[in-house]
């Protein structure tokens, strides 16, 4: 990405560094609006033991697919519930297992750049492992590759940013407030054309 002059602004990484001494998982959940949002979230946790939450469809696409298999990543079929329950058990495993999981809560790209409503996912995970959650907001990666482009339209360089937020406890919060917190420091790093309407 460096080459290509792609890569973000990172804010706030030494929440990252502080949280990796503690020697704990955690979930972390991005906004989702751009295929650029893989390698900028990638970026952003650096050379770490985690695992993606992607849909099963992406299985489909070429070279993408394959390394999301090879890597062990989880695979959701969202029209199969027991495909969904399966999930969250292996997901949960990987909590506890100490390995960190990364996934975009909004469960698909949003069209307009703007944050979508959340499934609830991530945050049932989360909170059964009793892992805390760090909120990463992407800001304006739709602009440097929109939806139907295959290659990045223009350099992220000073218009793309990755906030990092600092972690959201799961203990002592119900599953429904967890994800409200996570919304909440997520909406305060979008600039006023992401925030949801």
């Amino acid at each position: 990405m460096h080459l290509t002059r792609c890569y973000p602004v990172m804010k706030n990484v030494k929440i990252l560094e502080d949280f990796y001494k503690q020697k704990r998982p955690a979930m972390f959940v991005a906004n989702h609006c751009s295929w650029m949002d893989i390698p900028f979230l990638g970026a952003t946790i650096g050379w770490r033991n985690y695992k993606l939450i992607s849909k099963k469809e992406l299985g489909i696409v070429p070279i993408l697919g394959t390394a999301i298999k090879a890597g062990g990543n989880i695979m959701i079929d969202r029209s199969d519930r027991r495909s969904q329950l399966k999930t969250l058990k292996q997901g949960i495993g990987y909590l506890k297992d100490g390995i960190h999981l990364c996934t975009f809560p909004e469960g698909t790209r949003s069209r307009t750049g703007r944050l979508m409503k959340f499934k609830n996912g991530a945050f049932k995970m989360a909170y059964k492992a009793g892992a805390p959650i760090i909120p990463i907001t992407i800001v304006n990666s739709h602009k440097v590759m929109p939806t139907g482009w295959m290659m990045a339209m223009r350099p992220a360089r000073g218009l793309a940013e990755v906030i990092v937020h600092e972690p959201v406890e799961s203990e002592g919060k119900t599953e429904e407030e967890l994800a409200q917190a996570v919304r909440e420091s997520m909406i305060k790093g979008l600039p006023e054309d992401q925030i949801p309407l």
